[in-house]
């Protein structure tokens, strides 16, 4: 059987009736493209460590039924406009797996990660019924990662593996970079669902901390119903890494460093206070500097005409708190911070009515007492190490103390 092509007739699909799973996206609040930037500090030491702040879409994501499979991986998946895809059927087999990931499209994901676990454990197949959608694809809110978290937590939960979250999200990000979309290691932050969450990127070392919202947030995230291109955002950005030779690449190296440190460190003490307000302001302020030194770098895409001209759309200003650009920017996405409830339902009503085509989501990030009961505590520092084994999957743990335990810091 081609690995490429969905089951035939020959070969049915069970119905699923077992484990039940939800993954949400995720929106980058502050740091978008210092992910990445932070990885380059392997080769290049100046570079500063990246800072990106992630909260999860808790009300957007991937419903799924799973149940465990004698040989083959399969897949069937509803699109968020509810077109139904596969089944995707492919053997469990490292070699299959492998081509399928590197052959792109959007059943690499899951065969990426699905090689990733078929090389380090000892398991079987997997039948995952991705049943219902409600995340938007390819608008800057992760549905590919979500996808791999989707794909690792299947098969933790079925196999009872019992890695942690920050394993399932390691697991996740080494299967999407085996498909040709190279993301950052932030996208799989979805992991952590509705938990704000802190990630610093020091070379091949992230560290991620649970951030602390003092006050219940409310969020319009806009499609712009716009174009950009990412490839380009991505290539002319990263022209001046791991070295930078011009002032153009040395201002983007002080964008996703220096720049990017401040803000993110002042948006951290004003989600704890809950100053709202103040975060709105921070927003502006990041918008204003990736405009600065981005746009001069990507002038083709990142002049953003469209964004801008939503950003700014007088109508709404009386019910926000500040905006900004989503994900790598451009004239894809928009976040906007709103005054309350009233202030996001008006936001949606305004964008849709002005902009015809462009597409309003509620996005509700509620005070960190609020979450506690619905969210696992994130500590410590997740360290990839050079050597790997089938025991340890190459990972150690640093714990807040800074001491580093055993491999069991990826497990329950």
């Amino acid at each position: 059987m081609d690995i490429g092509v969905i089951a035939s007739t020959g070969d049915p699909v069970t119905p699923i009736t077992g484990l039940e799973l939800f993954v949400c996206g995720r929106v980058c609040l502050f740091g978008e493209h210092s992910d990445w930037a932070g990885g380059f500090r392997s080769s290049n030491p100046d570079i500063a460590v990246g800072r990106t702040i992630v909260v999860g879409t808790s009300n957007y994501g991937l419903f799924a039924r799973v149940s465990k499979h004698p040989n083959k991986l399969i897949l069937t998946s509803t699109t968020d406009e509810g077109e139904q895809m596969g089944p995707f059927c492919i053997p469990m087999e490292p070699k299959a797996l492998l081509k399928a990931a590197k052959k792109g499209g959007f059943w690499s994901y899951a065969a990426g990660v699905a090689y990733q676990m078929s090389v380090l454990f000892d398991i079987q197949g997997i039948q995952i019924d991705n049943y219902s959608t409600t995340l938007p694809i390819k608008k800057g809110l992760s549905s590919s990662a979500a996808l791999c978290v989707l794909v690792a937590r299947a098969f933790n939960q079925t196999y009872c593996l019992k890695l942690s979250i920050r394993g399932e999200m390691e697991f996740a990000y080494q299967g999407e970079i085996l498909t040709p979309s190279k993301c950052g290691r932030m996208d799989q932050a979805c992991a952590f669902g509705a938990q704000p969450v802190c990630l610093d990127y020091d070379g091949d070392q992230l560290h991620v901390e649970e951030v602390s919202v003092g006050e219940d947030m409310y969020f319009v995230i806009a499609d712009l119903h716009a174009s950009k291109d990412t490839v380009i955002i991505l290539k002319d950005l990263q022209a001046g890494y791991p070295f930078p030779k011009t002032d153009v690449q040395r201002g983007v190296h002080k964008l996703l460093g220096e720049v990017n440190q401040d803000i993110t460190s002042r948006a951290s003490t004003c989600l704890a206070e809950g100053d709202l307000p103040s975060l709105g302001a921070l927003m502006e302020e990041a918008q204003v500097e990736f405009d600065r030194y981005g746009g001069a770098a990507c002038p083709s895409q990142l002049t953003a005409p469209m964004l801008h001209k939503v950003l700014k759309h007088k109508a709404i200003q009386v019910h926000i708190w500040g905006g900004k650009g989503v994900g790598s920017q451009g004239d894809g996405t928009a976040q906007f911070l709103c005054k309350g409830r009233a202030g996001q339902d008006a936001v949606c009503e305004i964008l849709e009515r002005d902009f015809p085509g462009l597409h309003a989501l509620r996005l509700d990030v509620p005070a960190t007492t609020e979450l506690s009961e619905l969210c696992p505590k994130v500590q410590g520092t997740v360290i990839p190490c050079e050597s790997s084994s089938a025991n340890n999957h190459g990972l150690m743990h640093a714990t807040s103390s800074g001491s580093i335990v055993s491999a069991a810091s990826l497990c329950k």
